[in-house]
């Protein structure tokens, strides 16, 4: 090949070449830059999404109802006396229980709470929980109205979390997690 030959295949870019490489490495670096703002942003939300989750497990303390403006009254017995059904119902202002009933709990026989939470009447309102024999917490949950309202969780026997997620006037809504016994997330549903 002669020096002529080599000078025209090895003629450098053009201007139109130049500023369609710009043009290409700009398009593609924007493209880069919207991808790693959008990446950080999904990435902060999920790390938000996460602690908060994580901070609302554990964000109600264990139920503990004496209060001398209610009556603590043994509904239900087991043979060896042993409470199976107290309930709190309001004092009038002379101190006699009134029929409103401020607070439910339920009993195993070893006398261990097996369900503990508030009452407006009739319907469960705020705070409940469901307990392993043994005294460890099996399920929160909040009620309005008698409906499971907020965060519901429940755990396995060794503490770790079974599943988790959001009721809405009774109705799961978003994500709900699923672990399986060693913490370890099995699998999410959504609703």
């Amino acid at each position: 090949m002669s020096d002529q030959e080599m000078k025209k295949e090895c003629r450098p870019f053009g201007t139109v070449h130049v500023v369609l490489l710009c043009l290409a490495f700009g398009a593609l670096a924007a493209a880069l830059a919207f991808l790693a703002v959008s990446n950080k942003n999904q990435k902060r939300k999920v790390v938000e999404d996460e602690q908060s989750f994580i901070d609302s497990l554990h964000i109600f303390p264990p139920i503990e109802f004496a209060d001398s403006l209610y009556a603590k009254v043994t509904l239900k017995s087991y043979e060896d006396d042993a409470p199976q059904i107290e309930v709190y119902y309001v004092k009038d202002s002379l101190g006699n229980p009134t029929s409103e009933i401020a607070h439910e709990t339920h009993y195993y026989q070893n006398r261990q709470k097996y369900i503990d939470g508030n009452r407006d009447g009739a319907t469960r309102e705020g705070l409940w929980y469901a307990y392993y024999p043994d005294g460890t917490v099996q399920t929160m949950g909040r009620y309005e109205n008698g409906k499971e309202q907020g965060r519901y969780t429940v755990y396995y026997s060794n503490g770790n979390v079974r599943y988790t997620g959001v009721y809405d006037q009774g109705r799961q809504v978003g994500e709900w997690r699923f672990y399986n016994e060693d913490g370890t997330l099995s699998h999410t549903e959504t609703y």
